[in-house]
Parts: structure tokens; C-alpha cells; sequence
């Protein structure tokens, strides 16, 4: 219909605006008057647009999917929806999460457990490490945050590719955010994990800053020189160059993907006859029905290599020991 109608006012790139002109085509008039009354009366984070309603749609899927799979486990055996997500999040939690989220070692733990350990009578075996946590146990606090944010930004992703919706992933603003999410989880899990293994948080900034740049410190001037370069070089990293490979990764890949495709659908018309358009347009069609099929797989893919760096940049810095 697009390769037919030869518009010159048609614009192919028009789903990744971030506009209501689409949805509030399907309520009319008062649909448009209530977008824009409410966006005018409240502040510009919680303004209504096709990115928010996309983001509010996959956080419904995702509710709606989970709480049934939740209720219908009581099966012996998987199957329908549960069969299909439970597989998904076992790998999320035994491929992606376990590897790179290690327990710390037990030298490392705080210092009112080993005291707990101490106190009991060294000559009787009680049968345990009492400075042994259970394996995975620093991993599996992670696995819930890593699969949701596995599924949300695939299923953004995905949605993006119904015709007639818009990606929200092709927005800045959306990665850059999930990018925030990232960094404040290795952050504040990374100042939590230093306090807690020092045995207080005077120490455990300390710590923190001790673990962050792989060099000894030394007050001799050579390797104070080093240690003060590779220090700005890692807090530039843990603030902005991690966060923002993040965030430009997944929005590049996911703009780039949506111009390609429509490069293709709408090559034929710099064509100016409408017999060449139909001749053009077959292979371009065909070309875009590759296209499109290899952007599901990259929309899966993404949310797959975002959850996999996320969960890399976590470890890294929770236990830097590893």
C-alpha cells in the first residue's frame, strides 16, 4: 500500500517520531483534547506520548504473562506460556547472571558474621563453613532485575515491529535510562559491597576506591602518576563510558535496523514511472521481508547483549576480586 501510494507527503520514518498523532487517530477528538490537556497540566516526565504507551504496553505483557505463569505453576509439568518462559529465564539466570555475578570470597565477609563464626568452639566440627555463603548466593539477588530487563527491552523491541506502533527503544532518552538503571544497580551495589567486606562504611568507600584502579597505591611520584591516570581513566569509565556504550548500542542498532528496512521498501520511489515502481517494487518487498525477519532477531538480540553487558558491569564492581 506505502510502495503504491507514491506520496510526496508521506514520510517513512514517521513511526519513530515520538507523537500521539497515530493513537489518538483511534479515540478522535477527545482522545486528542486529553493527550494534550493532560500533557500542558503536568511536568514533561510524565507526559503521555506513542513511546510512553509502547513502554506502558510492555510492562503489561510482561505483568500479565508473569502473574499467569506464577499462578499456573502448580502443574507438574511446563506447558503452554509457562513452557515457553520458563526455559528464557533459567538461561537468563544460569547463562547470563551466574557466570558473571560471583558470591565474594569468604575473606571478604563482614565482619559480624565471622565473629558469629568465632564464637563457637573450634574443637567441635559443627559440620559447615560458617564463612561459606551459599553458591550463587550474590547472583541469584540479581536474577529477578536481569530477567526483567531482559524481557522488557525485548518486548519494546518486538512491539516496535507491528506496523502502525512505534519503537521506543529508538530513543535516546529510553536507552539512556535503561543505561541509569544499570549504572545506579553497580554503583550503590558497588559502595553496599565494599562497606559491608571493609567492616564499616568509612572503610568501605576506601575499599571502593582501593578495588577501582588495578595498580598499588604508592605516594612515590611514578606510581602516583600512574595510579592518578588509570583512577580518572575508571571513574570515567564506571560513570559515563560504561553507561553510554549502553545506551548508544541499543539505540543505534535499533534506529539503524528501522532505516535499513525502510531504505529497502521505499528505494523504488526515486523511480518515476508507475510500471517501474511495480518491477522495483518486487524485489525491494522481497528484500524488506529478509530485512524484517532478521529484526526480530535483532530485537531479541539486543535485549540479550544489553542484559548480558548490564550483567558483566554488575559483577565487575560488586566483586571486583573475580
Amino acid at each position: 500500500m506505502f510502495l503504491a501510494s507514491g506520496g510526496g507527503a508521506f514520510n517513512p520514518i514517521e513511526h519513530l517520531y515520538d507523537k500521539v498523532a497515530v493513537w489518538t487517530s483511534f479515540w478522535g477528538a477527545h482522545g486528542t483534547a486529553f493527550i494534550h490537556g493532560w500533557n500542558e497540566a503536568t511536568p514533561g516526565f510524565l507526559h503521555l506520548s506513542q513511546h510512553v504507551i509502547m513502554m506502558w504496553l510492555a510492562a503489561g505483557i510482561m505483568l500479565l504473562a508473569f502473574t499467569y505463569t506464577t499462578y499456573a505453576r502448580n502443574s507438574r509439568v511446563p506447558k503452554g506460556l509457562r513452557n515457553f518462559l520458563e526455559p528464557i529465564v533459567t538461561y537468563i539466570r544460569d547463562e547470563v547472571v551466574r557466570p558473571n555475578i560471583k558470591n565474594p570470597h569468604a575473606k571478604h565477609h563482614d565482619h559480624a558474621h565471622d565473629a558469629h563464626a568465632e564464637g563457637h568452639d573450634h574443637g567441635q566440627d559443627h559440620g559447615h563453613d560458617h564463612a561459606e555463603l551459599p553458591k550463587h548466593w550474590l547472583a541469584d539477588k540479581f536474577v529477578p532485575l536481569f530477567v526483567c530487563m531482559f524481557f522488557f527491552i525485548a518486548i519494546v523491541n518486538l512491539i516496535g515491529l507491528i506496523p502502525g506502533s512505534t519503537t521506543a527503544s529508538s530513543a535516546i532518552t529510553f536507552t539512556g535510562s535503561m543505561a541509569v538503571i544499570t549504572l545506579l544497580v553497580y554503583g550503590i551495589g558497588a559502595f553496599v559491597m565494599s562497606a559491608r567486606q571493609e567492616g564499616s562504611a568509612a572503610l568501605g568507600i576506601a575499599g571502593f576506591f582501593k578495588n577501582l584502579v588495578p595498580y598499588k597505591f604508592s605516594l612515590k611520584p611514578m606510581d602516583l602518576g600512574v595510579w592518578s591516570l588509570l583512577f580518572v581513566i575508571e571513574i570515567a569509565g564506571f560513570i559515563f563510558i560504561k553507561p553510554f556504550a549502553l545506551m548508544v548500542r541499543l539505540f543505534a542498532n535499533m534506529t539503524a535496523g528501522h532505516c535499513s528496512l525502510l531504505s529497502f521498501l521505499f528505494i523504488n520511489m526515486l523511480v518515476p514511472t508507475a510500471g517501474w515502481r511495480i518491477a522495483t517494487g518486487i524485489p525491494t518487498v522481497a528484500m524488506g521481508v529478509g530485512l524484517y525477519a532478521l529484526e526480530i532477531f535483532v530485537s531479541i538480540l539486543q535485549a540479550y547483549i544489553f542484559t548480558y553487558l548490564s550483567a558483566i558491569f554488575v559483577g565487575l564492581y560488586l566483586v571486583p576480586e573475580h
